[in-house]
């Protein structure tokens, strides 16, 4: 039984592939060592990326079945990059008050943003439609 359409389900499960790709791939590289300026060599958050990549992974089989099982990875997977996209924002932000303080020699710039904040910014879509099929949830037995 669909719980809503096939259709609205491949076009989250096609998202939630490429986040899920993206993340898998960027994961791996910062794992390796990273890839010049572009990607920092980071084993904490190249971990954190696979375990993304694989939330939102394991969810892409379920959505394109119209399931709401599937959508609860999606969820899992929006949290995930949500939580620690945010971390690698305040992060960035403490830089810049460091800087204002006077202790730190540069302010932070848009492209000392991180993969996994650039990972967020992907999401956001995402985020906004799983949002629009989980609102009528809260009162039903799911």
């Amino acid at each position: 039984m669909t719980d809503y359409s096939i259709k609205t389900g491949k076009g989250l499960g096609i998202y939630a592939s490429a986040l899920g790709a993206i993340s898998l791939v960027v994961g791996l590289v910062e794992i390796s060592g990273g890839w010049g300026e572009i990607i920092p060599g980071d084993l904490f958050g190249g971990f954190v990326l696979l375990v993304i990549a694989a939330t939102y992974l394991n969810g892409v089989k379920g959505v394109f079945q119209g399931r709401y099982e599937g959508l609860s990875f999606l969820v899992g997977g929006l949290f995930l990059t949500a939580v620690f996209g945010v971390l690698y924002l305040l992060m960035m932000g403490a830089e810049g008050l460091m800087y204002l303080l006077g202790e730190a020699e540069a302010l932070p710039g848009i492209f000392d943003l991180r993969p996994e904040v650039w990972i967020l910014l992907l999401s956001l879509p995402l985020a906004r439609r799983v949002g629009r099929l989980t609102d009528g949830m809260a009162g039903s037995r799911y």
